[in-house]
């Protein structure tokens, strides 16, 4: 599934000129993903597409709010409290969405009312605070790396605690 929408950004790539840049990537992925998600027929492609989506944002959240916004955070406090308060919204659609399968009615509507907060939600991250952050005084190759190392270690814990199969079993 990642392939087929525009590749996902790769884990750790950080312009360390305008670290902005990979969220922006990983802005569009998901989109692109929910866009796919929204307009499929075939249930396989929404069983797949809906956890990836909710995955990838959680990921993503957690980077933005451990690292990034703490980090621009005194470039405009009102607007972090926003987005932070809108990634909590995010987390009680995706909690409920969990509890239900990729595909039915009420999943659907559920990911319509996430694609519609993430779309307002991304609009004014990449209008307002990229801009801000662009033409700081901040140090954006340390907010890069900084971003680069948090992203490698979700990496890593999520690799540690994803259950292997030993030879010759099945992981189903």
């Amino acid at each position: 599934m990642a392939q087929d929408v525009s590749q996902a950004r790769s884990q750790g790539n950080f312009s360390l000129t305008d670290p902005t840049q990979a969220l922006i990537h990983d802005h569009n992925y998901v989109k692109q993903l929910m866009q796919r998600y929204l307009s499929a027929q075939v249930p396989e492609v929404k069983k797949q597409a809906g956890p990836e989506i909710c995955s990838a944002l959680q990921t993503h959240s957690h980077l933005e709010e451990s690292v990034f916004y703490p980090r621009v955070h005194e470039l405009n406090p009102t607007l972090i409290d926003k987005f932070e308060s809108d990634h909590q919204a995010a987390d009680e659609i995706i909690e409920k969405m969990q509890a239900l399968e990729a595909g039915v009615a009420e999943y659907d509507e559920l990911m319509q009312s996430l694609q519609e907060a993430i779309v307002a939600h991304i609009e004014l991250e990449e209008t307002q605070l990229f801009p801000l952050v662009r033409t700081s005084n901040m140090d954006l190759q340390d907010l890069a790396l900084r971003m680069q190392a948090y992203e490698s270690n979700i990496v890593a814990t999520q690799a540690s605690s994803t259950p292997r199969a030993q030879p010759g079993t099945s992981m189903l």
